[in-house]
């Protein structure tokens, strides 16, 4: 409950974390046409991925978390992208939820309430201190980032209307 009211009332010192009270940091901004950092993304499955691509493919990443309002959307739209590209092997989406652990059995309610099964899921359980999210310089979310095969961050936005706006231009559909 708390979270839910910080979220809403966009307290600074908390990273104002919603996307009606914020908009992408500075520092996210001069990401964009540089290397991603390295790191890693611990999959719900138990796998990892790169953040900095090793495979040659696009990732498609969104910050989310069960306790914000404004993810429920989000989330949504992010499972509808991800479906329409479904079929593009150079092209990945991670919804990484930035949940504490404590709340693992909430995302997976949610994954299964949403029937979120085309994305991959990421989940650390280290809530709003998610290695990958400060590394991207995620100051709200729900939070999109992209980075493109070659390891290049190439797009950063708050929520998913100009992510599928940028994915359009980019590659089609």
């Amino acid at each position: 409950m708390i979270r839910i009211f910080i979220c809403c009332l966009g307290i600074l010192a908390v990273g104002a974390l919603s996307s009606g009270c914020a908009a992408v940091s500075p520092a996210a901004e001069a990401m964009i046409g540089n290397e991603a950092p390295t790191g890693r993304l611990m999959l719900l499955s138990g796998d990892d991925v790169a953040i900095r691509p090793d495979d040659g493919r696009m990732k498609v990443l969104l910050f989310w978390a069960t306790w914000c309002p404004y993810s429920k959307d989000a989330i949504a739209d992010f499972e509808e992208l991800a479906r329409r590209y479904q079929s593009r092997r150079n092209v990945v989406f991670y919804a990484v939820s930035i949940d504490r652990n404590d709340e693992l059995y909430i995302l997976e309610d949610r994954i299964k309430e949403q029937d979120l099964r085309t994305v991959q899921h990421v989940f650390s359980g280290n809530d709003v201190q998610d290695e990958a999210f400060l590394a991207l310089h995620g100051n709200t979310i729900p939070y999109a980032v992209v980075v493109d095969g070659d390891g290049v961050v190439r797009f950063v936005d708050i929520g998913v209307s100009g992510l599928s706006s940028y994915l359009r231009r980019t590659i089609g559909r």
